[in-house]
């Protein structure tokens, strides 16, 4: 039986020990957490910083696929197919230590492929850093026109951005 009265410092002791008791229980059982965090977020940090050229790159790639996409097609002319690619990388045979982008479609016509390259050349679509952009197009016997477009030629459009700063892109050394 304790004889301790409620305002007794002895009382308050013994309190505060099993609530440093509880504390000291917690801080081991999360220890782990604290471990796991310590040794994977240098790791993580890392990760997002050799990554972050190659996000900087894909959202400049986007930017020029968008001010492609978003202007009017050629008169007489409509995509072939869904598929728009993309890549950035270093052209073949050139120097390392920047980058190349090039994106690439296929469209249905009725026009020649010199007149759809006039006509992209000729809109002066600004390229990544707001210069002009080669624009090459040719027929591949692969494509063959659909089967209720009989006077459509099927051509792949492709559009080049040569020479940008890789900034530690690895797709770029």
């Amino acid at each position: 039986m304790s004889t301790a009265s409620p305002g007794d410092p002895q009382d308050e002791s013994l309190h505060s020990s099993s609530r440093n008791m509880l504390l000291w229980e917690r801080w081991r059982k999360r220890r782990w957490i604290r471990c796991a965090v310590i040794v994977f977020v240098p790791f993580l940090l890392l990760y997002v910083l050799a990554m972050a050229p190659a996000w900087i790159h894909n959202h400049q790639l986007d930017g020029l696929a968008d001010r492609f996409l978003s202007h009017p097609l050629p008169p007489e002319t409509d995509f072939y197919d869904d598929e728009i690619q993309g890549s950035i990388a270093i052209r073949p045979g050139s120097n390392s230590n920047h980058c190349d982008y090039r994106l690439r479609f296929n469209l249905e016509t009725e026009l020649s492929v010199d007149e759809v390259v006039r006509y992209y050349r000729s809109a002066k679509i600004p390229g990544i850093d707001g210069n002009e952009v080669d624009v090459i197009a040719w027929t591949s016997p692969d494509m063959q026109p659909h089967p209720d477009n009989f006077n459509q030629l099927s051509i792949i459009l492709e559009v080049q951005d040569y020479g940008h700063g890789a900034d530690w892109d690895t797709r770029c050394w």
